[in-house]
Formats: structure tokens, C-alpha cells, sequence
């Protein structure tokens, strides 16, 4: 089933079709959301905060855009709430767990360096050009739905995303 008509069976009342929706789209939107604050337990906490707003709003959800896109600009909203209230802090960097412990140890210590290196690298861009380069890449969003995410137009976010790119070729290549 696709997520329209997921969304036309829960307005029927089968709630579950709800929870398939949250299973879909739970680990993609919580690691997007884990990009952006950089904390695996508060990510997974503004991720059930962002499915709980999405139950709630579904009822009025007029469908001019894909759920995918409603739920990611809600997912925004919402970490930018949380940016705003939250104390500057300096959390423990969960990259390690992406390193495969069987990797022989060159390898993996290059993985991480290269992982922090390019971390680095996207936390100098501007917020929205991070933005734009974290859904086309990670979400595969094309440059419609990231413009219906963050505001503006395609154009608009197929310009960031390349000045995203240009900016993270030139930092990246400046490291080494």
C-alpha cells in the first residue's frame, strides 16, 4: 500500500494503517533527524514527538504534498524548536558505532577519520545548504520536495545543494 492510501484508511478509523507509516518512515526520519543534532537518544526522542504531531495533524492534512514532505518539514519545525530551547552542549560522537569492529584496525581508523573529517566539512555550511545536501543525499528527495520542506523553490535548493557541493569538494580538499 502507498501512503495515500494508508492515510485514507486511517481516516477510515484502521488506525494501524498509522503504525505502517510510522515503521517506514521511522529509522530514515530519526537518523536525518540525528544528522542535524548530532545525539542519538534526543533524536529518537524528537522523532516519537514529530510521528505523535503527524497523528495528531493527519485528520487535516490536505495531501497537496507527499506525506514524506509533510512529515520531514514537521521533523524541521520541530528540530528547530528544540535547537532553540536546548543548552549548548558537547555529546559523546555516535559515528563510532558505524565502524565494523571486524574491519582489520587501518581501515577503521581511516573510515573514521574520513567520517569526522566530512562531519566537519558540512557542519561549516550554512544551515540550509547542510539541509538541502542532508535529504538529497541521505532522503533522496528531489529538489521539489526539499523546496516544499525548507521553503523556496527547486531551483532554489538545486542551487544550494550545488554550492553545498562545490563548498564541501574545496573544504575537503584544503584538509588533506
Amino acid at each position: 500500500m502507498d501512503d495515500a492510501d494508508l492515510i485514507k484508511d486511517f481516516r477510515k478509523g484502521r488506525t494501524e494503517a498509522f503504525s505502517e507509516l510510522v515503521q517506514k518512515y521511522s529509522k530514515p526520519l530519526t537518523m536525518t533527524i540525528f544528522r542535524m543534532i548530532r545525539d542519538v537518544e534526543e533524536s529518537k526522542d524528537i522523532s516519537q514527538t514529530v510521528f505523535l504531531k503527524a497523528y495528531e495533524g493527519l485528520p487535516g492534512f490536505t495531501m497537496a504534498s507527499s506525506f514524506k514532505t509533510w512529515l520531514y518539514k514537521i521533523a524541521l519545525n520541530t528540530v528547530r524548536d528544540y535547537l532553540r530551547k536546548r543548552k549548548p552542549i558537547h555529546s559523546t560522537d555516535a559515528l563510532e558505532t558505524l565502524v565494523d569492529p571486524a574491519e582489520p584496525t587501518w581501515d577503521s581508523l581511516d573510515k573514521k577519520r574520513n567520517l569526522s573529517r566530512m562531519r566537519e566539512a558540512m557542519e561549516t555550511l550554512p544551515p540550509k545548504q547542510r539541509l538541502t545536501l542532508q535529504l538529497r543525499v541521505y532522503e533522496d528527495m528531489d529538489y521539489e520536495e526539499i523546496a516544499r520542506v525548507l521553503g523556496g523553490t527547486a531551483g532554489g535548493a538545486r542551487v544550494n545543494f550545488f554550492q553545498a557541493a562545490k563548498a564541501l569538494r574545496e573544504k575537503l580538499g584544503a584538509m588533506q
